[in-house]
């Protein structure tokens, strides 16, 4: 996934190709109006399994008002791992599968197999389809894709038609959480960049060299995601055990 991300984003077969400098999209984004900001920061982690982090990410949640708020929207990649919580606490929100990932895939399904200059006009195409959320006609081009090919064998990796067998299967399994167009329409957010930062400064504290954790390292992942974030958590804490500890000082004169 790393290489693939770094040819799409390095990749130019002909300088011509290139239609807008850097400082021009610079310039296009500071003027768009109406893009999704963060406002604030809130991190909720545990070592435990999905259903302990599930049930704590809705508690927090209802904790900030989210359900509340007239648009919602749930992101995470393909791991149904991130579904299965989707579904069992947050149906009322709308789904997105991160672009960042989605085009990795379509571009795995266009270049394999193929001429780079060939791979790459497909790909311009199909990336643009899907940003455009003509996801059904991105699915009928790789599923045709898929039948020239043929089916893979049922152990087979890394050929051209097991690569766009799976590539397919992928979209199919999100393709109600692609229609990106109609995101951006109502402002939402379509990408999980904020997390994803947010995921390797804890991976930085928790997952360093040496670093070996028994029951207290969820105590500790607690600190780390409170410290992360901008909800105020450890000053309030504080100030709360400052509290309790100060009424439970009571003191009697002795008899």
């Amino acid at each position: 996934m790393r290489e693939m991300a770094r040819e799409i984003k390095g990749f130019t077969h002909d300088a011509k190709a290139s239609l807008e400098t850097k400082e021009q999209v610079v310039a296009e984004t500071e003027d768009r109006g109406g893009r999704p900001e963060v406002l604030v920061k809130s991190v909720v982690a545990t070592s435990g399994d999905v259903e302990a982090f599930g049930r704590r990410l809705v508690a927090a949640a209802y904790e900030r008002g989210f359900h509340a708020a007239e648009r919602k929207a749930f992101l995470g990649d393909g791991s149904a791992t991130n579904w299965s919580v989707w579904r069992e606490h947050f149906s009322h929100y709308t789904p997105i599968l991160d672009f960042v990932h989605a085009p990795m895939y379509v571009y795995a399904a266009a270049m394999t197999g193929r001429p780079v200059e060939e791979g790459w006009f497909c790909y311009r195409d199909w990336a643009q389809w899907l940003w455009s959320g003509e996801i059904d006609r991105l699915l009928a081009a790789v599923e045709q894709r898929s039948c020239e090919l043929g089916p893979p064998d049922k152990h087979e990796t890394g050929t051209p038609r097991s690569v766009v067998a799976t590539v397919l299967t992928y979209l199919a399994n999100n393709r109600t959480r692609m229609n990106y167009a109609e995101y951006r329409k109502r402002g939402l957010p379509i990408t999980t960049a904020a997390m994803e930062s947010t995921i390797k400064q804890i991976d930085r504290r928790i997952k360093g060299t040496e670093k070996f954790w028994d029951e207290g390292g969820d105590p500790m992942l607690q600190l780390v995601a409170d410290r992360l974030s901008q909800t105020n958590a450890v000053a309030r804490f504080w100030s709360r055990r400052l509290d309790r500890l100060i009424h439970a000082s009571c003191y009697h004169q002795a008899s």
